[in-house]
């Protein structure tokens, strides 16, 4: 009888062992994976069921970009990936040569430099607002396909209200708030849709740019001229503004927002109202940049005054300025540092995480009881700091302090956005409840807070939408 090899019983059963240990650990390793993929898509399953309140953006109808027909090309136009598009090297979009261009030559302008945006989250979220609409199924855009979409958007186009109209519930909106940046005193708008947003930016900027005699007037001081105003001195201004507040109140303005930050910094030093009256009082043209900003300055403070006399939140833009070419340190969220200070009874809500300071964001959130947090843009900015970035907010600010928005001009890419916001508030959701940081339970709430509750509680919605919707 043939005797067992002591030395090849002390090799095989180590072996034994080891592969044993792999194959539990592979198990475990993939039942954890399936697990993460279970949590995330119940989250995700649950943020659809919810009817959004996307509190900004700055939805136009075709029109308003011009009487051009509509194409892949337009809605890209017209979208943030135009951006990264044109930081590829492609030359700017010409609306009235692409009415006239045939589909190979738009492709060969702009087709190398699209494709070499196919990393970026532009890209990814331009796309999903035509997976979820259009039924496209690729997860590029080509010469080829393009052929397809192109003629689905332009049947579309034909009656854009019908398209919008099963584009925005397919999407699973209830109200948007709208920005109309470019037609800033008009106070008309669609509210089965949207709700208006008071844009302030004319107010301040239109107090350090006083028409001289001989000169065009501003659009502001034409407003004031077509509405009856004669201003000529800072407390017609003030009065003409007040005006301006109570025509936004009467037609349901939700909040007002602030986005000077395309143009100057953040920081507004408090300016009394006698040194403002007499630079005001200067004309234009022969004050220095900082006695204009001193004028700019004061009228933000009068405008947050009177944000707390008729209780509407300010929405302020911080951090990455869209586009190609900015000055990125104005939009520092750090310099509105003191308002947060001064104006207790204001609240304040930041944009954008205030990318790249997203330290900073968060840190207000935390330390401020009137400053909230809208996540709106930064998942299409960056998806991977978006998810870095909101997974530390959440560690640091109370979760009824943040709400979301698309922050596009037209609907495939708001529901892009949306598609966007959700996948990123799933997947750092899910994260945390693997690492038993929170319950499934909870992580539902979150979603709710964040895409519907905290801005029906904090601009007073819910009389609109027991009677409107």
């Amino acid at each position: 009888m043939k005797k067992n090899n002591p030395v090849m019983k002390n090799l095989t059963n180590p072996l034994i062992y080891v592969w044993s240990i792999l194959i539990v650990s592979l198990v475990l390793f993939n039942q954890c994976s399936l697990n993460d993929t279970s949590v995330y898509n119940r989250i995700r399953d649950y943020a659809d069921q919810i009817s959004v309140i996307d509190a900004h953006e700055h939805q136009h109808w075709p029109e308003e970009y011009g009487d051009h027909r509509f194409t892949f090309y337009n809605l890209l136009a017209t979208s943030y990936l135009s951006a990264d598009v044109r930081s590829a090297g492609a030359e700017g979009f010409d609306w009235n040569a692409m009415d006239t261009l045939s589909p190979d030559i738009l492709w060969a302008m702009y087709g190398e430099a699209l494709d070499y945006t196919r990393g970026t989250s532009y890209y990814s979220h331009f796309v999903k607002g035509f997976q979820k609409l259009y039924g496209f199924s690729d997860l590029y855009f080509t010469r080829e396909n393009l052929t397809t979409l192109t003629a689905q958007i332009e049947e579309n186009y034909k009656d854009y209200r019908t398209w919008f109209d099963e584009a925005f519930h397919k999407a699973g909106f209830e109200l948007m708030f709208v920005d109309q940046y470019w037609k800033p005193f008009n106070t008309e708008l669609d509210d089965r849709y949207f709700a208006l947003v008071f844009h302030i930016n004319p107010l301040i900027a239109a107090s350090s740019r006083k028409p001289e005699k001989g000169s065009e007037p501003g659009s502001f001081y034409k407003e004031a001229e077509n509405e009856g105003y004669e201003i000529s001195n800072l407390d017609d201004y003030l009065v003409f503004c007040g005006h301006l507040f109570k025509k936004n109140i009467e037609n349901n303005a939700v909040c007002l927002k602030n986005s000077q930050a395309y143009s100057r910094t953040l920081y507004y030093e408090d300016v009394p109202f006698e040194e403002a009256r007499i630079l005001y009082n200067k004309p234009s043209s022969r004050l220095t940049p900082a006695e204009a900003k001193k004028i700019e300055d004061f009228m933000f403070h009068w405008i947050i005054n009177k944000s707390i006399e008729y209780d509407l939140p300010i929405q302020i833009h911080t951090g990455y300025l869209a586009g190609n070419g900015n000055v990125l340190d104005n939009g520092k969220p750090v310099k509105l540092n003191n308002l947060f200070l001064q104006y207790p009874e204001a609240e304040f809500i930041l944009f954008h995480g205030g990318y790249p300071w997203t330290g900073e964001y968060a840190a207000f959130g935390k330390m401020f009881r009137n400053v909230y947090l809208d996540i709106v843009w930064l998942p299409q900015i960056s998806r991977e700091e978006a998810v870095h970035a909101l997974d530390e907010m959440f560690d640091c600010v109370p979760y009824n302090k943040f709400f979301w928005g698309g922050d596009c001009g037209l609907i495939e890419e708001s529901t892009g956005s949306l598609e966007y916001g959700k996948d990123v508030v799933a997947e750092v959701l899910s994260k945390r409840v693997q690492r038993r940081l929170l319950t499934e339970e909870v992580a539902f709430d979150i979603v709710d807070k964040i895409f519907r509750e905290n801005a029906i509680e904090v601009f007073k919605l819910e009389e609109r939408l027991g009677k409107e919707f």
